[in-house]
């Protein structure tokens, strides 16, 4: 199986953009659902260990999340979600203490979801055609901890540390669930705020105010009935079942587009600027042993050279197409040499969102060149046998073209062994 792994050739997934997808599905031009074809993202690499926080840099979950933030502009999906497993694991713990009476379950605070509403897909049946929105109110205090928690929990500490990941996902929510002690962090009051009724309902109606009402500082691009449904529900009930469809949908819009997408940036490593100059020199390199084999064929005439010179352009066009298809599936050889990579497009943006670099023109351009840019570790082992498996088959297949250039050439009547005197 592991042998068969490399001999699968490794395909960049095609772009999309989350944007205009989220939109057609919103609207019903389109399902949600993938579109059916098979993606070479290796199972190592896939969004649920991103989630899970299981990956490293930089393929890591901060990773995916500056991703969102600076390049797809779309992190307020992962942020709800990561909310809604808090949220949810917080929900199962507090149903489950002693502490949490028949008398407290019975509130409306803490309501179950009715059943005949907890379907995604079922019509909206005796809903009024506007919902008062004016019950979910939040005061700063409970909406700057909310959001300060879902950022502790994607924040740079989930990256690696030398040869060690962090916490899993799972274990970092227990920590912020299980954590009633120290108040002097958002996430250790945690515990003891979500042990009351009342903060529990803060906390929703926080959420729902920054990512569910129209016009919301984060507003999740979902279609208007789901939202109609879930703020119809949530009038009256905590219960996160009410948010299982909208978290169904984010993870779909991350599964795929924006997860397809950073991976498709991500096994990059090297910047445009030098896959461009190493898949042009693949470029010169393969079109230089043609002008080799034809000089050498032709000058001073035809027949004046053995055909076993045939082979003298073989170096260059195995390097050459090596480089290309290495290239254009986004690894430089060199870098991988030395099992090093250049700043990925998100790393070059500081926590304040403003660009490391501030040259323009062409020092710039020539800053991030393999030769001036800083080199980095990649750090996630998976990661670096993809990138190892793509140079790898690239070489085999620039071997597999010189050869055959080799076999076309050397049987054509121009060498001194096949022109007839």
């Amino acid at each position: 199986m592991h042998l068969l792994s490399w001999l699968r050739w490794y395909k960049k997934p095609e772009y999309r953009d989350i944007k205009e997808y989220s939109t057609a599905v919103s609207s019903g031009r389109r399902s949600l659902s993938p579109d059916g074809r098979k993606t070479s993202i290796p199972s190592q690499l896939a969004l649920d260990r991103i989630l899970q926080n299981k990956t490293c840099s930089p393929m890591s979950l901060y990773d995916f999340y500056m991703y969102l933030k600076h390049i797809e502009f779309s992190e307020e999906n992962l942020e709800f979600y990561i909310w809604f497993k808090n949220f949810e694991a917080t929900w199962a713990k507090i149903a489950s203490t002693e502490s949490f009476s028949v008398g407290e379950k019975d509130d409306a605070s803490f309501e179950s979801a009715p059943e005949s509403t907890t379907s995604s897909t079922g019509k909206l049946h005796n809903l009024p055609s506007t919902i008062d929105v004016s019950g979910f109110s939040c005061d700063a205090g409970t909406a700057e901890n909310t959001l300060g928690r879902i950022s502790q929990l994607i924040a740079s500490d989930s990256m690696c540390s030398g040869n060690k990941c962090s916490p899993s996902f799972a274990n970092r929510v227990k920590s912020f669930v299980g954590n009633t002690e120290s108040p002097s962090k958002p996430s250790q009051t945690y515990g003891t705020l979500m042990n009351s009724g009342s903060g529990l309902r803060a906390e929703l109606d926080t959420v729902i105010k920054t990512f569910l009402l129209p016009g919301s500082e984060k507003e999740l691009n979902i279609p208007p009935a789901m939202r109609e449904r879930a703020l119809y529900n949530l009038q009256t009930s905590s219960d996160p079942a009410h948010f299982q469809p909208i978290a169904n949908h984010v993870y779909q819009l991350l599964r795929n587009c924006s997860h397809r997408n950073f991976v498709r940036l991500g096994v990059s490593n090297g910047t445009f600027e030098t896959l461009c100059v190493a898949t042009t020199l693949g470029i010169v390199l393969t079109i230089a042993g043609f002008m080799c084999v034809l000089l050498r064929a032709c000058t001073p005439h035809i027949g004046a050279h053995s055909r076993w010179e045939a082979f003298a352009p073989w170096p260059m066009w195995w390097l050459g197409l090596s480089l290309i298809l290495s290239g254009l599936r986004g690894s430089c050889f060199f870098l991988l040499l030395f099992t090093r990579r250049q700043p990925l497009p998100w790393e070059r943006f500081d926590d304040s969102g403003s660009v490391r670099s501030e040259r323009k023109g062409l020092l710039r351009l020539l800053s991030r060149l393999m030769i001036f840019d800083r080199k980095l570790t990649v750090k996630d082992a998976n990661l670096r046998r993809l990138q190892h498996k793509i140079v790898i088959q690239s070489l085999i297949g620039g071997s597999i073209f010189a050869s055959a250039g080799v076999l076309l050439f050397i049987f054509l009547p121009v060498w001194r062994e096949t022109v007839k005197h």
